[in-house]
C-alpha cells in the first residue's frame, strides 16, 4: 500500500512542480522577423552629363537621384524604363552564452552590380551582429533594457509579436545575440517589357 501511494505521489509532485515553475526559467527560443517591400518607379529623364535621374513614383511623386560612379551602363537607361526596388529587413535574436565578455558588434556587407553591357542593376546587403547583456525586462510595456560591449546602455521597445514572445523569456543577466539584416536590390525593366511577377 505504501509503495502504491509513493508511486502516485512522486509523479504528481513532479508534474505540479513543472506546472508551477516560474515562466522566467523557460529558455526563449531563437526567433526572427522580417519584411519585404517592393516599389516600382518610372524613369522620367536621364541627364548623362550630371548623372541625374528624375523618377516618378506610383502616386506621381517626383524624386531626383544622382547615379554614382559605381552605377554601370547608365547610358542604357531611358525615359519610360521602370526600376523595381526591393528592400528587405530582418532581425534575428537568440540567447548567447553568459560568463564571457560581450563582443564588439561586427558588420559585414556585400554588393553586386550589373556586368558591363547589361541594363543598370545592383544590390547591396549589410549584416550587423551584436551581443548585449539584459539588465531588465518590462513585459507590460514590452521594453528590454541592456548594456552593450562598450558599456553603454540601451533600450528596445519590442513591437513584433514573435520578438515579444522571445523577450518575455528573458531575465537580467542573459546575453542576447541580435542580428540585423538589410538589403536592397534595383532591377531595370525596359519600357515596353511586361512587368515580371
Amino acid at each position: 500500500m505504501l509503495k502504491t501511494r509513493l508511486a502516485l505521489i512522486v509523479p504528481a509532485a513532479v508534474l505540479c512542480a513543472g506546472l508551477t515553475a516560474p515562466r522566467a526559467l523557460a529558455q526563449p527560443t531563437p526567433t526572427w522577423t522580417g519584411q519585404t517591400t517592393t516599389k516600382t518607379v518610372i524613369v522620367e529623364t536621364v541627364d548623362q552629363k550630371t548623372r541625374q535621374v528624375l523618377l516618378s513614383g506610383p502616386q506621381g511623386e517626383l524624386a531626383t537621384i544622382v547615379a554614382g560612379p559605381e552605377v554601370r551602363n547608365l547610358a542604357q537607361l531611358k525615359a519610360g524604363d521602370r526600376l523595381v526596388i526591393t528592400q528587405k529587413k530582418a532581425v534575428a535574436v537568440k540567447l548567447a552564452p553568459t560568463g564571457q565578455p560581450l563582443a564588439m558588434p561586427s558588420v559585414h556587407s556585400a554588393g553586386v552590380r550589373a556586368a558591363r553591357g547589361q541594363l543598370p542593376a545592383g544590390g547591396s546587403l549589410e549584416l550587423v551582429t551584436s551581443t548585449v547583456a539584459v539588465t531588465s525586462v518590462d513585459e507590460d510595456t514590452h521594453t528590454v533594457n541592456f548594456t552593450r560591449a562598450d558599456g553603454s546602455a540601451g533600450q528596445a521597445v519590442v513591437n513584433d509579436p514573435n520578438l515579444q514572445k522571445f523577450a518575455e523569456g528573458l531575465k537580467p543577466g542573459d546575453h542576447v545575440t541580435i542580428s540585423f539584416l538589410q538589403s536592397i536590390s534595383i532591377v531595370t525593366q525596359p519600357m515596353g517589357q511586361a512587368m515580371s511577377q
